[in-house]
């Protein structure tokens, strides 16, 4: 049992040395801005919400803001294909590294409703790029045998790094409150992190792509919109990401909140738990490629969500921080270990000039939804921290059904895709 169990781990680290050695160096250099800007949005999950509660605002406040960033980067979203057609994907996610650090530098030096919610929407301008853009650049620079464990790269850089900035988040407003008042101190950490967004744009900046005349590929867009044969596929796609969108921003953007105001977890405890909480997610997604082989993207994704539900219905019950703590940790492992193969499943069934406007159809879906998340949870956690992940879990479940009912009769690309 021990040695299959060694043979199999020196298997999957042999296949993943090969993937990566095979990556372009567009993706690789997307793979190191991310991993950047994914330590400054660690520190920020931590940090965030904690900070606009102790600048006197409530949690009606904290789903506001996140609702004006969802609703900026749906606008994007849907402005994505067309923007990509005309300035290509490097210009775009240079903007929105610039963005990212603008606003979070605007939202540290301004804790008060308006400009918090309006530096929001600059950063959902750039989140809107970063959620439309990301799935098919990866697409368009990899080959079909690299685009599993390419996925699986860039979900690990995201948590992997998330959780050091999870833990230094926790960490800062310690150092900084000894020269510094609460407020400030948290308000020092999101600058921290407005600049570690802000320098995710220089390796961004060393991407190279090859663009055609604008006129041109403006031109070439309008005619894969007019000819565009992918509605039902992003169809399929949106009814169960609005579900669960809808469901996460009842409960996302509260975490730390929870963790804190609920259950009495000091600054540093609420940043190790998120840390851990984007380890436990990267270490799950390794395993993606395996799940997807063996069971197909389509039931490895409802396998993945479905494992998630016990988890996610027990922690209004937990009344103890540790125990609530490891509840965390599952749910986010088991939640996310699907993303790589959702990904690719998304971009695979649909040829290469279709995946801009397909990724940004089913982001635009998914940021509106979690828009009505997000206003629903912060005035719900203002009587209640207990009920949205009721009303979570119900919604997390019918997003799993709905992705096995509307996708199990389509595992396979269609052959016009194949042939194109």
């Amino acid at each position: 049992m021990l040695s299959r169990s060694k043979h199999a781990l020196r298997g999957v680290i042999s296949e993943y040395a090969q993937a990566i050695h095979a990556f372009s160096r567009s993706a690789r250099l997307f793979l190191v801005a991310l991993g950047i800007q994914s330590f400054g949005i660690g520190i920020l999950v931590t940090v965030f919400s904690i900070y606009v509660k102790s600048a006197g605002l409530s949690e009606a406040v904290v789903g506001d803001v996140e609702g004006s960033l969802a609703l900026a980067a749906a606008a994007v979203c849907l402005l994505a294909p067309p923007l990509i057609a005309v300035f290509g994907y490097r210009r775009l996610l240079v903007a929105a590294a610039v963005l990212y650090g603008v606003a979070r530098l605007g939202q540290a030096g301004a804790p008060e409703v308006g400009a918090l919610l309006a530096f929001g929407a600059l950063y959902g301008s750039g989140d809107g790029v970063m959620q439309a853009a990301p799935v098919s650049f990866l697409a368009e620079n990899s080959k079909p045998f690299e685009r599993s464990h390419l996925y699986t790269a860039d979900l690990f850089v995201r948590v992997a790094c998330s959780m050091v900035g999870g833990l230094v988040g926790g960490l800062l407003p310690y150092l900084f409150s000894g020269m510094l008042g609460e407020v400030d101190a948290y308000r020092a950490t999101v600058a921290v992190a407005g600049v570690l967004l802000f320098s995710s744009a220089v390796p961004l900046l060393m991407i190279k792509e090859k663009l055609s005349h604008p006129r041109h590929a403006f031109a070439r867009y309008l005619e894969t919109a007019r000819t565009f044969r992918s509605w039902g596929h992003v169809g399929r796609l949106l009814v169960p990401q609005v579900l669960i969108s809808l469901g996460a921003g009842l409960i996302i953007p509260f975490l730390s909140l929870y963790l804190k105001q609920h259950l009495g977890a000091t600054i540093g405890e609420v940043g190790f738990i998120q840390g851990v909480s984007a380890l436990a997610m990267g270490v799950a997604a390794l395993a993606a490629p395996t799940l997807g082989r063996k069971l197909g993207f389509v039931k490895a994704t409802v396998f993945a969500e479905t494992a998630s539900l016990p988890f996610l219905a027990a922690i209004p019950f937990v009344t103890s921080l540790p125990l609530a703590a490891l509840v965390f940790w599952f749910r986010s492992a088991f939640m996310n270990m699907s993303w790589p193969t959702w990904n690719q499943y998304t971009m695979e069934h649909v040829p290469s000039r279709e995946r801009p406007i397909v990724a940004g159809s089913v982001s635009f879906g998914f940021s509106i939804a979690f828009l009505v998340g997000c206003a629903v949870g912060g005035r719900l956690m203002a009587y209640s921290y207990t009920l949205p992940y009721a009303i979570a879990t119900g919604l997390y479940a019918a997003g799993a059904l709905a992705t096995w009912l509307m996708l199990r009769h389509h595992q396979d690309p269609p052959t016009w895709v194949e042939a194109t």
